[in-house]
């Protein structure tokens, strides 16, 4: 679709779910009447959001204009509870405002802070193009072949920090491509060109692969889908993940479940994780660590003030999915700024605090190195991240450092990743795990 057609579809959107919302408030709200009134609106803002889904800068404004109907909804929702008249309610308001304003502050008071801010948004837009924009078809060509190898290569041509994203794009068009083909898919990359794939290759096409996997199955699915419907979709969406991964990878197309929904179906989020856990309680942890990847990358977040970290502690419903969440943030954070250690070393120079005892930053930071020193053997900016250093005159920095990533990170992730990969558990680093007692356990 064209720019022109995603601006004349945004108001549209943005009305759909407004209404909805409105109605959700409204007495009655769960008769039929009502009930079949908001799933309409639903599907209507959810037609229309798709043409400007992959304009970055529009559906940057789409999502901060949802969460802030969203918000409305629910402070007015909150007041005719009179959940409002409880003191812990203000209270807990007024820290959210204070933490907000600080975090925009910090980001914004010298020229040194301002600078990494400026990196971290070009590197997350220049990341969200990679995927939306690579160079690769969505179907198949005329004799039923595609054009992998050479699409690869391309890939691997443009550099050591495009390449893990562009083939992460890569794997959803090609998966997109056979699924269009035939329904029934299977063996996509334990067979064929798939299987023939440079090894590095595999755990980001998986991912890709899972984001087409988790698009096609809960596209149709509303807040208010039957139970039966919801699992038997997300049954699906597992079996297409086991069918066609290689053993050992899935967790890499489990994850892109919860990165679709977080980014593209938020209000589906506990519509899928109360399903899921009742289908496969482990496929949720894998679906937390994709949501906290998507909260990483909302472009609303790239905003001074509004914080993923905060999101990861406050949407998750219990702790096993917020460890998981916090996983994901980290995972994407320290990735995306990786050719800038200073914007890790400046995150904990000022939020130590929030990462000193969750686990999930620092299993995000291992995971993704594990990840990206797959993909890229040799990584450059994997290798200078390791190296890296905070400033000595910082001592409590200096510590925060030691604590959370440590001193000798190229060491423990190599040996992390050998045994994960001897061991056929490569895609784990999808969701959280203590790592040094999980690949312990693996070696036993």
């Amino acid at each position: 679709m064209s720019d022109a057609s995603g601006v004349l579809k945004f108001p549209l959107a943005v009305s759909c779910f407004a209404a909805e919302r409105v109605l959700g408030l409204m007495p009655m709200s769960d008769s039929a009447a009502v009930r079949a009134a908001r799933k309409s609106l639903y599907q209507a803002g959810e037609s229309a959001k798709k043409d400007f889904s992959t304009n970055t800068m529009m559906f940057g404004a789409f999502q901060f204009g949802d969460k802030a109907q969203s918000a409305l909804a629910a402070l007015a929702s909150d007041a005719m509870g009179m959940k409002m008249l409880a003191p812990s309610y203000m209270r807990d308001a007024a820290a959210n405002f204070a933490q907000g304003a600080a975090d925009a502050y910090d980001a914004l008071t010298t020229e040194h802070a301002r600078s990494l801010l400026k990196h971290q948004f070009q590197n997350t837009g220049d990341v969200i193009g990679f995927v939306n924009h690579v160079d690769a078809p969505t179907e198949l060509s005329a004799d039923g072949t595609y054009p992998l190898e050479d699409r690869v290569a391309d890939c691997y041509s443009r550099g050591d920090y495009p390449a893990l994203w562009l083939v992460e794009g890569l794997g959803e068009r090609y998966a997109h491509a056979h699924l269009a083909a035939d329904p029934d898919l299977q063996n996509l990359f334990t067979r064929g060109a798939g299987a023939a794939l440079p090894e590095k290759t595999q755990l980001m096409m998986h991912a890709g692969a899972g984001i087409t996997f988790a698009k096609h199955e809960i596209d149709g699915l509303t807040p208010w889908s039957e139970p039966a419907d919801v699992q038997a979709a997300l049954s699906r969406f597992l079996r297409l993940c086991l069918r066609n991964s290689i053993p050992g990878y899935e967790g890499a197309a489990f994850e892109s479940l919860g990165l679709v929904t977080r980014t593209w179906y938020p209000q589906l989020v506990t519509t899928i994780n109360d399903n899921l856990l009742a289908v496969d309680p482990n496929a949720a942890e894998f679906f937390w660590h994709g949501a906290g990847r998507a909260m990483y990358f909302s472009p609303m977040y790239m905003l001074p003030g509004l914080s993923p970290w905060d999101a990861a502690e406050q949407e998750p419903p219990n702790d096993t999915a917020r460890l998981n969440a916090r996983a994901g943030v980290a995972w994407a954070f320290t990735i995306v700024n990786i050719r800038q250690p200073g914007i890790a070393e400046q995150f904990l120079r000022l939020k130590a605090g929030r990462v000193r005892n969750n686990g999930g930053y620092t299993n995000g930071v291992y995971s993704t190195l594990i990840m990206a020193g797959d993909m890229v053997p040799g990584h450059q900016y994997v290798k200078e991240f390791c190296a890296f250093r905070p400033d000595a005159a910082e001592k409590s920095l200096v510590n925060a450092w030691d604590k959370q990533i440590g001193r000798d990170v190229q060491q423990r992730t190599d040996e992390y990743r050998a045994a994960l990969k001897t061991h056929h558990r490569l895609g784990e680093v999808f969701r959280h795990h203590a790592l040094p007692q999980f690949v312990g356990e693996l070696e036993l």
